[in-house]
């Protein structure tokens, strides 16, 4: 799961939009950005990058943080690592955390182990990427482990969302009947795939404002799900 080859797959299967959201890092979205212009050049067209991560709080959840610019998501990641555990990676255990250029070159590595929650809880978190002008939406609500119904039983009042992100075999009704209390709550549904062969087809849609249309970029996207889903 290389940049240039998560844009490539998205591109060739026709999505007009990808999330990129390695786990408590952006290290390796600038080469996507640089190939998704790349084949936008080449091809006339590329799918629209948002950019983001996937927050492990300190309630040991995980969230997803959608960034307007690559450089508000930059910036977070900034500010997040002064809040994560210094715990060297040991590649022997838990394999390279490779970094990446924009043709699928290996540059370098993360050394700091990546799969660690971050000292601050949600609520900070959240209202830091509130701040930095992107949304949070809590991820795979619907898993035993590392949702945040898993831990906590229930979304807290505290917690300003009102959108949820649901796995990809997931289906809406069935899981209401066992989370009623979850019908208030709207949904997205993403593939979180982690193989290139696990990047979904283009069966998801979500409706943006016709005011988008002629300038369809990471920015309008966020402000939509900004407005969708946050109490």
């Amino acid at each position: 799961m290389s940049p240039g080859n998560i844009v490539g797959m998205a591109y060739l299967k026709g999505l007009d939009v990808i999330a990129i959201t390695d786990h408590q890092t952006c290290a390796n979205l600038k080469s996507a950005f640089a190939a998704a212009e790349r084949i936008r050049k080449e091809q006339g067209s590329a799918p629209v990058i948002l950019p983001g991560m996937e927050v492990e709080c300190a309630e040991g959840f995980h969230m997803l943080a959608f960034f307007p610019t690559l450089s508000a998501a930059l910036a977070f990641e900034e500010y997040l690592r002064i809040f994560q555990p210094q715990i060297p990676n040991v590649p022997d255990i838990f394999g390279e955390q490779y970094l990446f250029d924009e043709n699928d070159e290996i540059t370098g590595t993360v050394k700091n182990l990546l799969s660690t929650a971050s000292f601050q809880n949600s609520i900070q978190l959240t209202d830091k990427i509130r701040r930095a002008g992107g949304c949070m939406i809590p991820a795979h609500v619907d898993r035993e482990s590392y949702s945040i119904l898993a831990c906590l039983g229930a979304i807290p009042e505290e917690l300003p969302v009102r959108m949820v992100e649901i796995s990809k075999n997931c289906q809406w009704k069935s899981f209401l009947k066992y989370r009623p209390n979850m019908s208030e709550y709207s949904y997205i549904r993403n593939s979180d795939a982690h193989r290139l062969a696990d990047i979904s087809e283009p069966v998801e849609t979500l409706e943006f404002p016709s005011i988008f249309e002629d300038n369809f970029d990471a920015e309008h996207i966020v402000q939509a799900l900004r407005e969708m889903s946050v109490k």
